[in-house]
């Protein structure tokens, strides 16, 4: 669902208007975003497979870094502790 039809949604089912930033994006911006929120989701959908020994430690690292990179682009900080924290766990449990 792109914002703009969140936004709707919103709008037509509790009457509310929501302004900020990100409904707030143009159609065009609001698609690279959307995509971007996706591409972190399934990375962190495959990362969670590393504990189930489905993926390698250095797999899980370049989730890691992927992920890292796609919230800085959203301007998500909010998530680095505890990737940082994740990557320290994977490094400490592989010698890849």
């Amino acid at each position: 669902m792109t914002d703009g039809s969140y936004r709707a949604y919103l709008s037509q089912h509790y009457g509310f208007h929501c302004a900020c930033d990100v409904c707030s994006l143009p159609d065009a911006l609001s698609k690279v975003s959307d995509a971007r929120l996706s591409e972190i989701s399934q990375l962190y959908q495959e990362f969670a497979t590393w504990g189930a020994h489905k993926i390698t430690g250095a797999r899980a690292l370049e989730c890691i870094r992927k992920i890292w990179q796609l919230e800085e682009e959203e301007g998500y900080w909010s998530e680095r502790g505890q990737l940082a924290a994740d990557a320290a766990w994977v490094a400490a449990a592989h010698s890849e």
